[in-house]
């Protein structure tokens, strides 16, 4: 089973710890899918280096030969390649800026079309054990972070490594003894990188964390608004949300200190290359054995060659936001479902609807099973009804038949043959689910009727509400089916949420449908709408109801009483009620008061 993004004692713990290089790696890899444009961008890159290593050459050539000599024509000259090496390093920098944010943008794209469809398939244990916010903090705060990294920085980073590397061979070209004592701040320079390494990448992971709480906590704030203000817990919920509003603020507060630490150390010791120069330069100068345009050079070559650590520097703050954002967005993308195609699995043929569960054990928590030897045949365009406690195991039956979940034990089968041999697709285009709280999308009434069956048309989707008798409630609507519905439906009322399910269930014609129905109360006319509606959608279909209402189950062909994962009781309602055994304590607690109350609601 998925181990989802949530564990008992971090909800944000669960990473692979990949190594730098891994990380690196990876993220490359989506950059490299655009070829073409990263070579162009590494010729541009060339060309740039070559144009900035060759400006101090020209100011050499002013200072030690055109100064002395005083010939204008050939200071004019110098000066003239001067601004054309200046516009030649312009017009290269912008193109690579240029392309590479665009290349940045489109690996940004192939990221998140990836991590979304990734989550699309996987199952549905991972979103068991994965709070909704955890999951879009992936898919937005942390490839954000990403983009920092792959929208044209990584790319400017490797062009500073090989500028270093660039001026590192022209300054010992020059002069051995000069470029030696330059560099002699390098090992600092390592020392202090290696230093501030760990501990910078250890200070963006806690804040990928943290704001993954924030994110969590608030996408659940909203979506339980109305659970909040019932219970009178705005204050409550903001003490809780400024815990971990607090916690992200002091995690960035962590990280803001390693970086502002790290950043000043690097121009020290970059100062202190210079101080090496003018001392050694300096001394070299005055006996007369190197000239003063040897050491501008230097000094330019010493800005030149710090500049591109501190971008490194700088921008390595960045790679470790990238990579605590990349090591949880990759730990995504690894995640394997648990549930999937056979190799040899098959299209579903023609479906009769002969449902059968043979011996099946299964349980969500290993060692734990709620169904156990559990056995149970539904013929061709049967009604059944299941009945029982809270944690008896209907749900299950369901989750199973959809194959949510695979069985430990036994096989369920549709038409005698094993669910795992059809494709889940095919498996579950032919069967349709009505979900107790029917889960609307954003979009219009229309739109979402038509979800099963994108290509339905106007006409269609008429004939399937006229069908369950829901066309006068949803034309009632103000704008009728183009109303938007909102975010999960709630600009409906709850009886005109599970009419809208029940035409996407209808015309999306499935021959096998389970039905759990809402135990909401609503009102009498959107009452008399639904059972006219169940009635549509269960004829000539095999039909498993999980039952709240009295009239879904008097009329089910058969009802089933669960109790511990296992059927103590079947029969029809009469049958059932003669015997006054689980299920006739049932109805007298749960069913008959509820009926009694819908009567009461009937005759005012």
């Amino acid at each position: 089973m998925s181990s989802g993004l949530d564990t008992q004692d971090d909800p944000d713990a669960r990473t692979y710890e990949y190594s730098d290089s891994t990380l690196l790696r990876r993220m490359v890899g989506y950059l490299l899918v655009y070829g073409k444009e990263f070579a162009f961008v590494s010729v541009l890159v060339a060309i740039s280096i070559v144009f900035d290593i060759a400006i101090p050459f020209v100011m050499k050539q002013a200072i030690d030969v055109d100064f002395p000599s005083g010939d204008l024509q050939a200071l004019a000259t110098t000066a003239g390649l001067y601004v054309a090496l200046r516009l030649g390093v312009w017009a290269t920098t912008y193109g690579t800026e240029y392309i590479t944010s665009r290349m940045g943008e489109n690996a940004i794209y192939d990221i998140r079309q990836e991590l979304y469809e990734h989550l699309q398939n996987l199952s549905q244990d991972f979103y068991d054990q994965s709070s909704s916010g955890r999951v879009i903090s992936r898919l937005t705060n942390d490839i954000e972070k990403m983009s920092e990294l792959l929208n044209g920085g990584l790319i400017t980073t490797f062009a500073q490594i090989f500028i270093v590397i660039a001026i590192g061979g022209v300054i010992f070209s020059v002069d051995f003894q000069l470029a030696l004592v330059s560099l002699g701040v390098v090992p600092l320079l390592l020392i202090s990188t290696i230093y501030f390494r760990k501990k910078l990448r250890e200070a963006y992971r806690s804040t990928r964390k943290t704001i993954s709480s924030v994110t969590s906590n608030f996408a659940e704030s909203i979506s339980g608004a109305k659970v909040t203000k019932s219970f009178a817990r705005e204050d409550t919920n903001v003490e809780i949300f400024d815990e971990v509003n607090k916690a992200d603020y002091e995690s960035n507060i962590d990280a803001g200190k390693a970086q502002s630490t790290f950043f000043p150390t690097i121009r020290f010791i970059g100062g202190l290359g210079i101080i090496l120069i003018l001392w050694f330069g300096g001394f070299r100068l005055i006996e007369g054995t190197i000239s003063l345009g040897t050491v501008v050079l230097f000094l330019q070559f010493n800005d030149r060659f710090f500049r591109p650590i501190l971008i490194i520097s700088n921008f390595y703050t960045s790679v470790q936001s990238a990579f605590a954002g990349g090591e949880r967005v990759f730990s995504v993308l690894d995640e394997e479902p648990s549930i999937v195609d056979r190799e040899d699995a098959i299209v579903m043929p023609p479906v009769r609807g002969h449902v059968e569960f043979n011996d099946v054990t299964f349980g969500y928590v290993e060692d734990k099973p709620v169904l156990e030897d559990f056995n149970l045949e539904i013929k061709p365009g049967e009604s059944i009804a299941l009945v029982g406690d809270t944690g008896a195991g209907k749900s299950t039956v369901v989750n199973l038949l959809n194959r949510f979940y695979d069985v430990w034990e036994g096989t369920v089968e549709i038409d005698d043959m094993d669910i795992r041999n059809f494709t889940l697709e095919s498996l579950r285009e032919n069967i349709g689910l009505v979900l107790q709280d029917p889960f609307l999308f954003m979009g219009t009434v229309l739109e979402n009727i038509r979800y099963g069956k994108p290509d339905a048309t106007k006409e269609e989707v008429i004939k399937a509400t006229e069908a369950i008798g829901a066309k006068r409630v949803l034309k009632t609507l103000k704008n009728g089916f183009e109303t938007e519905v909102g975010e999960r439906g709630g600009m409906l009322s709850e009886g005109e949420r599970q009419l809208v399910s029940f035409a996407r269930a209808l015309l999306a014609d499935p021959r096998i449908l389970v039905l759990d129905e809402a135990t909401s109360s609503i009102d009498v006319y959107t009452e008399y709408a639904i059972q006219k509606g169940m009635k549509a959608l269960l004829e000539g279909r095999t039909s498993i109801v999980i039952a709240h209402r009295l009239s879904t189950i008097v009329n089910a062909d058969r009802i089933l009483v669960l109790e511990d994962g296992k059927i103590v009781e079947t029969g029809t309602h009469a049958e059932l009620i003669e015997k006054r055994g689980k299920y006739f304590s049932l109805y007298e607690l749960q069913i008959k008061p509820r009926a009694m109350q819908k009567a009461a609601q009937a005759k005012t």
